[in-house]
């Protein structure tokens, strides 16, 4: 299983399981580009918004 972390101040921790990569990253590709506010890459699979301090990462799960 794969899941889609979105985590920050106002919004806690929300996770979205997926049954494979592509999916999950589709979804956080959704929510990124759903956003008012500009992520940066700040690793693999994981990304930033500096405005809403806010984190977005994919990670599998055992």
């Amino acid at each position: 299983m794969i899941c889609v972390v979105e985590y920050g101040k106002h919004i806690g921790t929300l996770r979205n399981l997926f049954s494979d990569k592509q999916q999950a990253l589709a979804f956080a590709q959704r929510i990124i580009a759903l956003s008012e506010e500009e992520y940066r890459c700040v690793g693999p699979h994981q990304w930033y918004c500096q405005e809403k301090n806010e984190f977005v990462k994919i990670e599998a799960i055992n």
